[in-house]
């Protein structure tokens, strides 16, 4: 691949070496493998790596026609890895053609094309790559210069790990948390300390486990809002509602909603006081082959996108969150690309004074995380947001090698601003457009991180 592969201009270029390519990377949205970070694993050869726990690449080979015993069952790693190799000349347009080459040509150095003939000479090359200590998990991390990593971490999860993991927090996954179990609820006693007999237990219980999660520099939380999300206002029955599950009984999916929405309220308030940014991840739908979920479980690859998303839910929600005092900063992920201009719109729609953006579209999400998918959302950012506002690419992968997509992402970035320029739309002004990569490829994200404002630091050197 050409170095200079996605870059279409000479300004693109200019924007991209001089401003987008020496930052560092923060990647507040991963499910990056904790154990292995925190054991600074070495991997045993390409396909533990780069292949079996990566469910995009899963997925195409499904779509291949590839059986399931090369790709999940119990064919050898090497064999697995040949199955990739042979179907991988039937991916071009797919962005697994583009982010596979780059990994393994930028990272690896391995130029000769993926393919059957070749997958025993990639198969021997990458495999020397991995005996050196700059291809261990942590060593990865440094060679892509990655300053602070957030796993989605649950609230009963060891967090242990991460005392040895100086570039990587927790990320709370909240999910679990909105849908309680008598056993999740066992554990978070016996984690907190806090006994748990009614739902005001239960939230002061997670406060407490949320302060845990501070200290170990969680600023992230993450809930899913999945296909057919629905949200009820507050009825004052969530005593009621909490005290069924306590005595292991089950609700209706009236009560689920209407627990799982006061539960949300709460702990929003929670991630307010504490300053964390609370992600929304909205659109999914997750049960789709029950055949695929029984072989390859919850995350297999086999999702698909859900209907545009119940825009009425979401302000109900964000609204009752505003006028309770507890709307934290918040980021609006949208599986749907339908739903990129709606989302964007909605920054407009509640504001903090000195905070930029409050509540903002998020990053081209999972299925849109490929070079159209980007495109769209700084499209539906400018026209109906402020751009410059925009936290930026998080990758939500459980593949260490994915950290290169946010080298793909300012490649995406820094042609866009070429081409906005070349059309006249943006002003030809090398300085603004430097503090817009700067900004979209890491400093606003660094601020959110520092707990700082943009527009406060700004006008303070204003003065």
């Amino acid at each position: 691949m050409q170095q200079n592969y996605l870059l279409s201009s000479a300004l693109a270029e200019r924007l991209y070496y001089e401003f987008a390519r020496p930052l560092p990377l923060i990647d507040y949205h991963n499910h990056l493998p904790v154990q292995e970070l925190a054991g600074d694993k070495s991997y045993g050869n390409i396909a533990e790596l780069w292949l079996l726990s990566d469910p995009y690449k899963h997925r195409a080979m499904r779509i291949c026609g590839v059986p399931e015993h090369y790709i999940t069952g119990q064919a050898s790693a090497k064999e697995k890895f040949f199955a990739w190799c042979r179907i991988f000349p039937q991916l071009p347009g797919n962005p697994l053609f583009d982010w596979s080459r780059m990994e393994l040509e930028w990272i690896f150095q391995v130029t000769i094309p993926i393919c059957e003939e070749n997958a025993e000479r990639i198969w021997q090359a990458a495999n020397e790559k991995l005996c050196l200590p700059s291809f261990s998990a942590q060593g990865l991390l440094k060679q892509f210069r990655v300053e602070y990593a957030a796993p989605c971490t649950a609230a009963c999860d060891d967090l242990s790990p991460y005392a040895n993991l100086p570039g990587a927090a927790p990320s709370l996954r909240g999910d679990d948390l909105a849908a309680p179990t008598l056993p999740l609820i066992q554990k978070l006693e016996m984690l907190t300390g806090q006994s748990v007999r009614s739902f005001d237990g239960y939230i002061l219980a997670i406060r407490k486990r949320l302060s845990v999660f501070h200290g170990m520099r969680c600023r992230f939380s993450d809930h899913a809002l999945d296909n057919g999300f629905t949200y009820q206002p507050e009825d004052g029955r969530q005593d009621g509602y909490f005290s069924r599950i306590l005595s292991g009984g089950s609700l209706d999916q009236a009560g689920q909603s209407a627990l799982r929405s006061a539960i949300l309220r709460a702990v929003a308030k929670e991630y307010a006081r504490l300053g964390w940014t609370m992600q929304l991840h909205i659109g999914a739908e997750r049960h789709t082959s029950t055949r695929l979920r029984n072989l390859a479980g919850a995350a297999g690859g086999y999702a698909a996108i859900g209907h545009p998303a119940d825009i009425g839910a979401v302000v109900r929600m964000l609204d009752d969150m505003e006028q309770s005092g507890g709307l934290p900063r918040t980021l609006l992920f949208t599986l749907n690309p339908a739903d990129h201009e709606a989302m964007a719109a909605l920054s407009g729609s509640y504001s903090e004074d000195g905070v930029p953006a409050k509540v903002s579209l998020g990053s081209a999400w999972w299925w849109c995380d490929h070079q159209q998918g980007m495109r769209e959302v700084f499209q539906a950012l400018a026209n109906y947001s402020v751009l410059s506002t925009f936290t930026g690419m998080a990758t939500d992968s459980r593949n260490i090698l994915s950290m290169l997509r946010h080298d793909y992402y300012r490649r995406v970035l820094c042609s866009w601003l070429g081409e906005k320029v070349s059309s006249g739309e943006f002003p030809d002004d090398y300085r603004l457009l430097g503090s817009i990569v700067r900004k979209l490829s890491y400093e606003n994200i660094a601020n959110i991180l520092k707990g700082g404002s943009s527009w406060a630091t700004n006008h303070s050197k204003g003065r």
